[in-house]
């Protein structure tokens, strides 16, 4: 019996950590060992989210360096717990990917061109309110921003004609380990609305988070650990190129149609 009531509370007290652990598969986008000994690593993925892993453990290491060198951007499958830390990694098959027709691409490239790209102008705050509030929240527990920005869009395009754009916010990698931050990107659509003044302006309409239109700086403040200025580039080197910045992040504007900041990397 007393054997019996001890497991039971090996049990009780293991399940909390099983309960917080996270699975996600993903790919890696970038690991970043640190400036000193002692470090801990960085594992930036694809998904946006940041995954962190001591350097005292060499096995899970040995696994990221052989997915990194085997080239390209590898699936793999990470199970994290509460504190974002690396438990196990294993390799995930890759995706497949959708079918697209000859026409479709041409469509896609013509719109994916900025020069022929015309965003609507909604009429009004109220209006873009409503589209917040008729649009779907993600009922799956792991969804990736870049996913969620695109069904947005796509289905405000099928149902009202609204030609958005995306706004993507970056922080360095400095920034990333100084203040703990689980995230290296965001991805939101955003649209041009006419304002209770007249004018018209840029608005961030992120529905899993966000109950209103948001202006850019606002939208980053609100996902920061931090509150620091962000400030606009047009080229996703711009942001790569100073990993070492921890008093700033970056916003890049895309068009709807650009889905990850692969697509950004492509464009340069």
């Amino acid at each position: 019996m007393r054997s019996r009531r001890l497991l039971i509370l090996v049990l009780l007290f293991a399940l909390p950590a099983l309960a917080g652990s996270r699975k996600i598969t993903t790919q890696i986008h970038d690991v970043d060992m640190g400036s000193k000994a002692g470090d801990e690593i960085l594992v930036f993925l694809t998904s946006g989210d940041v995954a962190r892993l001591s350097p005292a453990d060499s096995k899970l290491l040995a696994g990221l360096s052989s997915n990194q060198k085997s080239g390209g951007e590898p699936w793999v499958t990470l199970t994290l717990d509460t504190n974002r830390k690396i438990q196990k990694i294993v390799n995930a098959p890759t995706p497949a990917q959708p079918s697209i027709s000859l026409t479709e691409k041409i469509n896609l490239s013509l719109n994916m061109d900025s020069a022929v790209y015309t965003p609507t102008t909604v009429a009004s705050i109220d209006i873009a309110k409503s589209y917040i509030a008729e649009s779907r929240h993600p009922t799956k527990e792991e969804t990736q921003c870049f996913n969620r920005a695109m069904v947005w869009s796509y289905e405000w395009w099928r149902k009202h004609s609204l030609r958005s754009n995306k706004v993507y916010v970056f922080w360095p990698k400095e920034y990333v380990r100084r203040y703990g931050f689980k995230w290296w990107f965001h991805v939101s659509p955003y649209v041009h609305v006419k304002d209770r003044d007249g004018k018209v302006r840029e608005r961030v309409m992120d529905v899993k988070w966000l109950n209103r239109p948001y202006e850019f700086q606002e939208w980053a403040n609100y996902h920061s650990v931090k509150d620091v200025k962000c400030i606009v580039v047009s080229k996703f080197s711009e942001y790569a190129d100073h990993p070492f910045d921890s008093d700033r992040c970056y916003f890049i504007r895309a068009n709807m149609f650009t889905w990850q900041p692969a697509d950004l990397e492509m464009r340069e």
